[in-house]
Order: structure tokens, then C-alpha cells, then sequence
């Protein structure tokens, strides 16, 4: 579905609602849609920051790897793009620490995993694009989001052989490598 809103070009595709209609199937529990509440707020938070930085959004694309936010291509310094990068983290952590002194700590929590994981340095999560900012003709970067993904998918078979159970870090691991392999360089 595509349409737009205030000259931005808003796109739907069909593997977001598929995916939040999975998880929301496969974990019915109110956990899933308070996630996916917290991961939309976490993107407002990166809308904020390019407001304030005076960057122009030309686009919103909503698909199977969350929202992708597309600015125009002029170029933006280095410190504003950090900032903008650390836009959804702070969101998360400003949530959480509002939402433990009010009692919700499994809301709480889930908000500060979200912040610390994206920013994790794999260059299709915000610690990627902070790292990316900071030092624009680092090839290490590649190479740090490959052995940040190793290393989640080992941490991700152990607490599978282990839990017996628990196969999220495994899928999460996964998904990151995924998306890396998709990036242009």
C-alpha cells in the first residue's frame, strides 16, 4: 500500500503486516504489542532527531526489516547524523526511565533491551550508523557487524541447546546477518 502525507511517500508492503500479524498470532500476550508499541516510539525517536537536525524526510518504508526512514541526499555533518542515530536509543532509555519508577519493569526492561541492542556496532541497527557517522571511511565496520552476528549466533545456539526452548537470539542473529548481506556497500 502506498501513499503519501504532508510530500512524504509512505509505503506498506505486505511483509510488515505479515510479520507483526505473526508475532502478534504466535505471542498473544499483551508483551508483543507493547514490543511493537516501543519499536515505533523507538523510530519517533529518530524522526525527532531529524527534525531537529533540519533533515528532510522524503519517505517512510514500513517492511519485513521494521521502518526504513529515507532523507533526502544532501549531506548532513557527522555529528548531526550521530545524533540522529542516537535518536531512537534515547527514546527507549527516556521510556524506561519513566516506566521504572511507575512499576513497570517488564515495560521498563523491554525498552532498555531494545536501546542496548540497537545499539549494538552492526551496521543495520543504529550502532552501525552511529559507528558509520563517526567514521565515514572505516572499513571495520563490515567486518565488526559479521563477528557481532557470529557471536549472537553462537550466544543464540547455546541458549537454544540449553533452553530447549528459547530460539530468539538464533532467529534474531539471523535476521541481522540478513539484513548485511542485503547492504549495499
Amino acid at each position: 500500500m502506498n501513499f503519501s502525507f504532508h510530500r512524504v511517500s509512505i509505503r506498506i508492503s505486505f511483509w510488515f503486516v505479515a510479520v507483526i500479524s505473526i508475532m502478534l498470532i504466535l505471542f498473544p500476550e499483551t508483551q508483543a504489542f507493547y514490543c511493537f508499541m516501543f519499536c515505533i516510539i523507538h523510530e519517533v525517536g529518530h524522526l525527532l532527531a531529524m527534525l531537529i537536525t533540519g533533515r528532510k524526510i522524503t519517505s517512510l518504508h514500513f517492511g519485513y526489516f521494521g521502518i526504513k526512514i529515507c532523507t533526502d541526499k544532501s549531506f548532513i555533518p557527522a555529528m548531526k547524523d550521530a545524533f540522529i542515530a542516537i535518536g531512537g536509543p534515547m527514546i527507549n532509555l527516556i521510556a524506561a526511565s519513566v516506566l521504572f519508577p511507575a512499576g513497570q519493569n517488564n515495560l521498563a526492561l523491554m525498552n532498555l533491551v531494545l536501546a542496548f541492542f540497537n545499539l549494538l556496532p552492526v551496521s543495520v541497527l543504529d550502532g552501525g550508523h552511529l559507528l558509520s557517522a563517526l567514521f565515514p571511511e572505516s572499513k571495520v565496520i563490515k567486518m565488526l557487524s559479521i563477528a557481532t552476528c557470529i557471536l549472537l549466533f553462537l550466544c543464540g545456539i547455546v541458549t537454544a541447546v540449553y533452553s530447549k526452548k528459547n530460539f530468539t537470539l538464533l532467529i534474531v542473529s539471523l535476521y541481522l546477518i540478513t539484513g548485511i548481506a542485503g547492504q549495499k556497500d
